[in-house]
């Protein structure tokens, strides 16, 4: 046994040195790899030299920006390492040099899929570093073509992993790419707590910055955020200041983004305060260094702020030329897509078509089979439409059901509740209490009415409405209960959601039949919770009980619990999600417990 092992263990070593060989170009090393020549390595029969001649090739084109040529060498050295059986890692800067070119050339499709192979490599390597820096290449890439939501997903699951790296300038390079990552959700969702997010992370980039010797990609990086925020802020002066530092340091014969970002900052700035000369002279060296780039979708968007400027200032014939130049490049961005699908489709089509006999497809016998196949099909779909419609309007008779439901809080508690607040107002004549208790009284109708047209509130929302409905409840009864509402600090209660009034039907229950005929002192604590993608929501009271006797309460338990049942149903169906409740005896002592999980849904997210 011990003899085959062993000589298995010899033959896996051989097939790896043998493909390691194959993929092992003589005479390279790391110094001279990029100055030897190109030509007279493609001329070699090695395949190993070969690659390395596409690799010298590609890299030179793309540095020309020859976009074209340079995609067909570096597929020519992947296809080449993939006959010849080499290992993933050797095709990372392949990867990594196609995704730039992609980026540069604005297709989406070819910068993703480059980008997961180069994350999963990174990964199986346990390359933290570059793991989140491909991470975040993802989420850049999403929100360049307005897909925010996956975007900030990807942008989250970096922070994760940026936290445990140690202080260095890459570190806040990374800081300060995650700050933009939450800058593009704020700008396409307006929601000033992202604003504030990017400041928190620009700001922990800067001070690490400030601890290390100077670096340029940092501290230009981490500056290109705080410019972001400063401008947003209109804190003008503040942005121009962080601009020309970032100026003073970059190279104007390489530099290009960097020098493209900074000028369209400034020109932005110039524009926003209506100083249109110089917001058109800055525009201008904008558009220079894009056409440096070749960037079709950054030399569009600058094509239009110059169209802006223009038309702000009077100048109606530069902006008309500008808007059609834009629209030019926007609408031939939009064609290679088209053309590059078509293509794909054409070459899947040719694959097919090799892989199958003329022959084959003209017998008769399966063309027979092939429209009786159709027929099937054809009938299926038709019955799956039917199925889907009957669906449908079951779901939209629920959810009808549900937001009369939502609107039907007890009516006896409208009444009591305005009962108890007029005696209150004979009985303690004190002016301030009784508005504030209005207040909370009519926000309670007012959220109630509103919760049958809005399906999602933050916890925030809930926490509050959840407390003045309580508190106008402590002044029916009187000393009969105390309650506490609580959330972890690591639940971003301000932008987390839930859906709305899933939890007051619960805490009716405690407070009409739980804390019914009792001799002590009531409790009621709500408590929200993230736990990994899901929010656990907590409700316990110490109340008789689940009722074992007179029917009546039972049934009142058993209506607030298929109502809360039926928005579950049409949660898990609209989000495929796995939401759940259960009641149950509190096992700390008497009352009841009730728990609601639910998925971590955030703020703008769509929830449809």
């Amino acid at each position: 046994m011990r003899r085959v092992v062993a000589l298995l263990l010899m033959l896996h070593c051989a097939i790896l040195a043998v493909a390691q060989e194959n993929c092992s170009c003589a005479g390279i090393t790391d110094v001279n790899r990029n100055a030897l020549d190109a030509d007279s390595l493609l001329k070699t029969k090695q395949p190993a030299c070969v690659i390395q001649g596409y690799r010298i090739k590609g890299r030179a084109l793309l540095i020309r920006r020859e976009l074209d040529s340079a995609e067909i060498f570096l597929n020519k050295a992947i296809n080449l390492l993939e006959k010849q059986g080499c290992p993933e890692d050797e095709f990372l800067i392949f990867y990594q040099m196609l995704d730039n070119l992609y980026a540069n050339r604005s297709d989406f499709k070819g910068a993703i899929e480059m980008e997961l192979k180069i994350v999963s490599i990174f990964e199986k390597r346990k390359d933290t570093l570059n793991y989140c820096r491909g991470l975040l290449n993802i989420s850049n890439i999403f929100n360049e073509f307005k897909q925010t939501e996956k975007g900030i997903e990807y942008c989250r699951k970096a922070i994760g992993m940026i936290n445990r790296l140690k202080s260095s300038a890459e570190k806040a390079v990374l800081l300060a790419r995650a700050a933009q990552r939450y800058y593009t959700y704020y700008k396409q969702n307006n929601q000033p707590a992202y604003l504030d997010t990017t400041a928190f992370y620009a700001e922990a980039g800067l001070s690490i910055v400030r601890t290390i010797p100077f670096e340029k990609e940092s501290f230009i990086t981490v500056n290109s955020r705080l410019i972001a925020v400063a401008t947003e802020k209109k804190e003008y002066d503040k942005a121009l200041f962080y601009i020309d530092q970032n100026l003073k340091h970059l190279d104007r014969r390489v530099d290009f983004p960097e020098l493209s970002a900074n000028f369209k900052d400034k020109t932005k700035i110039y524009f926003s305060r209506k100083q249109f000369d110089l917001a058109a002279q800055f525009a201008d060296s904008t558009l220079r260094y894009d056409q440096l780039l070749k960037s079709p979708a950054t030399i569009a968007a600058t094509y239009l702020l110059i169209h802006d400027i223009a038309e702000a200032s009077g100048n109606h014939a530069l902006a008309l030329t500008a808007y059609k130049k834009e629209r030019l490049i926007a609408d031939s961005i939009g064609t290679e897509e088209k053309l590059a699908a078509v293509t794909e489709l054409e070459k899947k089509y040719n694959q097919a078509k090799n892989e199958k006999t003329i022959r084959e497809l003209a017998q008769q016998k399966q063309i027979y089979l092939l429209f009786g196949l159709a027929g099937l099909l054809t009938a299926l779909v038709i019955a799956f439409f039917l199925r889907q419609q009957s669906l449908k309007h079951k779901q939209k008779i629920l959810e009808t059901e549900q937001r009369l439901n939502r609107a039907r809080m007890n009516p006896h508690f409208f009444f009591n509740a305005l009962a108890t607040l007029q005696s209150y107002a004979v009985r303690e004549n004190d002016g301030e209490a009784i508005a504030a208790n209005l207040s909370k009284f009519s926000h309670i109708m007012r959220e109630t009415l509103e919760s049958t047209y809005k399906d999602y509130v933050t916890v925030e929302q809930e926490m509050i409405f959840l407390s003045e409905y309580l508190d106008v409840q402590k002044i029916r009864f009187p000393k009969k209960f105390e309650y506490s509402i609580t959330a972890d600090k690591e639940l971003e209660a301000d932008l987390v959601q839930i859906p709305a009034m899933i939890i007051q039907p619960f805490t009716e229950n405690s407070i009409e039949h739980g804390f019914s005929n009792i001799d002590y002192s009531g409790r009621i604590s709500i408590h929200f919770a993230g736990v990994g993608n899901e929010l656990l929501v907590t409700i316990d009271d110490n109340g008789k009980g689940l009722p074992t006797g007179p029917k009546q309460e039972a049934d009142h338990i058993s209506r607030a619990s298929q109502i809360i049942r039926d928005r579950i149903y049409l949660l898990n169906l609209k989000l495929k999600c796995n939401a759940s409740f259960s009641i149950a005896q509190n096992t700390e002592g008497k009352g009841v417990q009730v728990k609601i999980k639910l998925p971590l849904l955030f703020l703008n997210n769509n929830h449809e």
